[in-house]
C-alpha cells in the first residue's frame, strides 16, 4: 500500500487514546489494560531536563540488549524494563543512540524518526519478534498499538496531558496515507517540507488514536513488530486523523536493525 516519505527531525509526541466525539473528561471507549501475558517487551523511556521537566517514551525490546524507539526521543536517559505487568526495573542508558541517517543529493545528513538503544547489560526479558517482511501489512490489517500516556481527552476531543497507571492497549486499523499528507501539508506547510526521506504508514478507528508521551511504542501485528508510534495526524485534537507509524520494513530501516543488533 502507499507509504508516505517524509523527513522530520522532530516530531509531534504520541500517547494511546481511545474514545469517541462525545467524550469530555473521563470516558475511556475501546481501549483496555494490556492482557498479562502481553507486551513484556515494552519499555517506558524517561528523561528529566535541568529545569525538572519530565519527558516520556515507549520503546521494545527487540533483543535481549537492544530497545527500538523514535528518534525524537533522543532526551531519553533511564529505560524502565518489565513495565508490565512488572516488577519495573530501572536501567540507565550509558551508550551513545544509534539514529538511522542518510544523506541528500546535496550530501546533507538527515535524521530519521527511528532509533536504537543499547543497555549496559543483556535481560532475560523475552523481545517482540522482528517482522515478516515478505509479508507486509496492508489496507485494512489491524495493529495493535500500546502506551502509558494520557487515556482522557477535553472538550470536543482536545488532547490533554496526563499518564497512566497501567500499560493501555488497543487496536488500529492500517490505512492509506493520503488524507493525513494533505492535512499536514496544509496545516503545517514548513513541518511538511521538511519531509523528504523517511518511510511510514498511517493508522486510523473511529474512537482509537495515539496522542503526546508514549511515541516509540511498538506496532505489533501477530506478535511481530511492524512499526514505530512516530507522530499524530493532528496535535491538538484527538480521533480526527490518522497517526504515523515508522515502517521498519522498509529495506534501509530493516537492514540498518538487523546490522546494528547484530555487530559486536
Amino acid at each position: 500500500f502507499p507509504l508516505l516519505t517524509t523527513c522530520p527531525l522532530l516530531l509531534w509526541g504520541t500517547c494511546v487514546t481511545v474514545g469517541t466525539v462525545v467524550d469530555l473528561q473521563k470516558r475511556i471507549i475501546g481501549g483496555q489494560t494490556c492482557g498479562q501475558h502481553e507486551r513484556h517487551y515494552h519499555v517506558r523511556l524517561r528523561a528529566v531536563a535541568a529545569d525538572g521537566k519530565r519527558y516520556m517514551c515507549g520503546g521494545s525490546l527487540i533483543s535481549d540488549q537492544w530497545i527500538l524507539t523514535a528518534a525524537h526521543c533522543l532526551k531519553t536517559m533511564f529505560a524502565l524494563l518489565g513495565v508490565h505487568p512488572g516488577p519495573t526495573q530501572q536501567v540507565q542508558i550509558t551508550t551513545q543512540p544509534v539514529i538511522f541517517k542518510d544523506k541528500d543529493n546535496n550530501n546533507n545528513v538527515r535524521h530519521h524518526d527511528i532509533m536504537l538503544l543499547k543497555l549496559p547489560t543483556p535481560t532475560q526479558i523475552q523481545p517482540v519478534g522482528l517482522p515478516d517482511c515478505q509479508n507486509r501489512l496492508s489496507v485494512g490489517a489491524t495493529v495493535q498499538i500500546a502506551g502509558h500516556a494520557s487515556t482522557t481527552m477535553g472538550p470536543n476531543n482536545k488532547r490533554k496531558p496526563g499518564w497512566s497507571n497501567t500499560l493501555q492497549c488497543a487496536n488500529i486499523d492500517i490505512v492509506d496515507c493520503q488524507r493525513v499528507r494533505n492535512y499536514i501539508q496544509q496545516d503545517d506547510p514548513q513541518f511538511y517540507q521538511a519531509f523528504s526521506c523517511q518511510h511510514w504508514f498511517c493508522g486510523q478507528t473511529p474512537g482509537v488514536d495515539v496522542c503526546h508521551g508514549d511515541s516509540g511504542g511498538g506496532v505489533v501485528y501477530q506478535d511481530r513488530i511492524y512499526g514505530v508510534n512516530s507522530f499524530t495526524g493532528d496535535p491538538k485534537y484527538a480521533c480526527s486523523e490518522a497517526a504515523g507509524f515508522m515502517d521498519i520494513c522498509h529495506p534501509q530501516y530493516f537492514k540498518w536493525i538487523q546490522n546494528t543488533i547484530t555487530s559486536p
